[in-house]
């Protein structure tokens, strides 16, 4: 690989590295704006692009991603920390590997504290790297009788 080359991978690198923050960073909210930002997550997809949630369900295409996540404003706090990124590009396309801790609240107001692992699937496109498929498996779950405390303890 020449030094071209290199440099180029390492910018496709940052690329979707940069993509997989965003698409949490959509996700998340409940402290400072709603979460879950439908139009925002859905665009970061192909157009034919897979969301792939497992036990939360696989929606095909940006606009049953864009209606999954709209539902999904009912959970009042989001927030994902994804680490540990394995990032493979071959060409124009890439595959990825993150593992995942999240909270949420869900159904009545419940917490959830999940962990898992992300396997996407990426393509470039004319605007840049965009998810194939995003795929999460769950590894652990723990549900709280409780809602989640928002934002910074008082007193």
């Amino acid at each position: 690989m020449n030094i071209e080359q290199e440099i180029q991978l390492q910018r496709d690198i940052r690329a979707i590295a940069e993509l997989k923050a965003t698409y949490c960073n959509c996700a998340d909210g409940g402290w400072d704006r709603p979460s879950h930002n439908p139009e925002k997550v859905s665009a970061l997809f192909i157009q034919d692009g897979v969301w792939d949630g497992g036990v939360f369900g696989r929606y095909e295409g940006r606009e049953a991603i864009y209606g999954y996540f709209k539902d999904c404003q009912r959970f009042p706090l989001g927030y994902h920390f994804v680490g540990n990124p394995i990032i493979k590009v071959d060409g124009d396309s890439a595959k990825g590997n993150w593992h995942l801790m999240a909270a949420l609240n869900i159904d009545d107001n419940k917490g959830i504290f999940i962990g898992g692992i992300y396997d996407d699937e990426f393509v470039r496109t004319p605007e840049g790297w965009r998810f194939k498929e995003l795929k999460v498996t769950t590894a652990f779950y723990r549900i709280y009788e409780e809602e989640w405390s928002i934002g910074a303890p008082t007193g």
